[in-house]
């Protein structure tokens, strides 16, 4: 885990793959993607290291072998390793906004390459005021996330970005989307005129991509050319798995924790659940993580002991208690731990309604304004240790 200095200064860290990258949708939708892929590694491994609920510490270290390493190039001097970090900072991103207007500014702003105190040579990365809003706003956006090993492996940007997009749209199990718009925004390919030929895209791009994929990341799906006439002009995407990256443990083995659909195994077409707004709503605040079932399930169990008008605010919460504690460490099965959390919660508010009923005339009610006052931190520092055996 990174290790983190005093407030202000610097986040510094091995080369962890097992670290997850929370990444704000605007980040995820951004239409121009102007880096290579080395860049975008390590923008990833940048936003891994960081806690989105802390703007203090905004400077990440990077060793010269890890830098060298994401970017994909051999040992280097101190002047082309000068030349790749200018082309880091140069690179300006746009955010399109839906009236149209839209946003252009650099991710980062400084980049500080000199030995530290036991004279390796280091870079230290910093973002700029624009880009903090994006990765330090966990209130403002809605987060992705990955683990970062899903794509420090892959060689091709096609294969990077074609991966965020589906796992992004996973929740949909099957959806369109117009070759155009795939080729153009999605992959970035608008620049390479060969590209419009859909057998050369297919050949050079997508077929690569969805191969490297399926190969090398947790995800695993497959799609299917949609034609209009002889022409052909959307995909469709099937998204079929999600695989369990070695080493986790799966719902087996997890002690005290009821079992659920598998969410690999989910298709909205398949499910029982009846569509309701409520269920709608919950899984939207859940980043669409989990399963509609599995959010009817954790939806019903809370309802013993939170009123319907408090639910959404409650899962709100309780999504964000899930983030914090994953920043402490790895959590290996996320929906066991988010429906540990809820068992957690009852168990307290039933001790605190036995309390309370001894004293004469106490009539139990639940207080939505004392319960949005409440640190999200504080209130869960207490459980913290016992939630956290659920791990070992």
């Amino acid at each position: 885990m990174a290790r983190l200095k005093g407030k202000d200064e610097e986040i510094k860290g091995n080369l962890d793959q097992k670290y997850w990258v929370q990444k704000s949708d605007p980040l995820v939708l951004m239409r121009s993607v102007p880096f290579s892929l080395g860049e975008l590694k390590v923008l990833d491994t940048y936003i891994s290291r960081i806690n989105a609920a802390d703007d203090s510490r905004t400077t990440v270290i990077f060793t010269k072998e890890e830098y060298e390493e994401l970017m994909g190039i051999s040992k280097i001097n101190a002047e082309v390793l000068k030349k790749h970090a200018e082309g880091l900072l140069g690179k300006i991103v746009t955010l399109e906004m839906p009236d149209k207007s839209f946003l252009k500014f650099v991710l980062f702003t400084a980049a500080y390459y000199h030995l530290d105190d036991c004279g390796v040579p280091i870079i230290e990365l910093s973002c700029s005021p624009q880009a903090k809003d994006l990765f330090f706003c966990i209130g403002k956006y809605h987060y992705f996330k990955y683990a970062l090993e899903n794509v420090v492996h892959l060689t091709h940007k096609s294969s990077y970005l074609l991966y965020i997009y589906v796992l992004h749209n996973r929740y949909r199990g099957e959806w369109e989307l117009s070759l155009d718009e795939l080729r153009n925004s999605v992959l970035d390919c608008k620049e390479q005129a060969s590209y419009q030929v859909f057998k050369e895209f297919k050949r050079a791009v997508l077929d690569p991509a969805v191969k490297e994929i399926n190969k090398k990341t947790d995800c695993h799906f497959a799609y299917e050319a949609v034609k209009r006439g002889r022409r052909v002009t959307k995909i469709k995407f099937i998204y079929l798995a999600e695989k369990h990256i070695d080493g986790q443990l799966s719902l087996d083995r997890l002690p005290n924790v009821p079992q659920f659909p598998d969410q690999s195994e989910y298709r909205p077409e398949q499910s029982s659940i009846v569509e309701t707004d409520i269920i709608s709503q919950l899984h939207k605040i859940c980043n669409y993580e989990f399963t509609r079932e599995n959010i009817n399930s954790a939806y019903k169990f809370a309802k013993t002991f939170i009123h319907d008008k408090t639910m959404k605010v409650y899962f709100e919460q309780t999504y964000l208690k899930l983030l914090e504690i994953e920043k402490k460490r790895k959590i290996r099965d996320r929906f066991s731990y988010f429906y540990q959390i809820i068992c957690s919660d009852a168990d307290r508010q039933r001790k605190e309604q036995q309390d309370k009923e001894r004293v004469i005339g106490y009539k139990p009610t639940y207080d939505i304004a004392e319960y949005e006052s409440t640190s999200i931190i504080d209130e869960f520092d207490d459980e913290d240790d016992d939630l956290l055996q659920i791990e070992s």
